[in-house]
């Protein structure tokens, strides 16, 4: 029998899992695969630090004012189209757009 066995790789694996596994209940440590979901079963550490929660109100902030900038910028969109232009009169106003930029 040969110094190297390709059966070991796995056998040495397998006795590392085992051993690994009699470490973590020996001492109560928690495996990874049971704190996987540990964030999405509980919503309520979603809790952010005190010296980001400025930072947060700050994004929060201008994320809400950069919506309400584009609810303005839609509800103009709205008018131009709905404010009774004809086809060939809101393509020519277009068209005169596009000359301009």
């Amino acid at each position: 029998m040969s110094a190297f066995n390709p059966l070991m790789i796995p056998l040495a694996g397998i006795a590392g899992w085992i051993i690994v596994t009699w470490i973590r209940a020996h001492y109560g440590i928690a495996s990874p695969f049971e704190r996987m979901h540990e964030w999405s079963n509980k919503p309520n550490n979603a809790q952010v630090p005190p010296m980001f929660h400025k930072m947060l109100e700050k994004a929060m902030a201008e994320r809400d004012a950069e919506i309400q900038n584009l609810r303005e910028r839609i509800e103009v969109l709205e008018q131009i189209v709905t404010d009774g232009h004809k086809a060939k009169t809101l393509a020519d106003e277009i068209e005169n757009l596009r000359d301009v930029k």
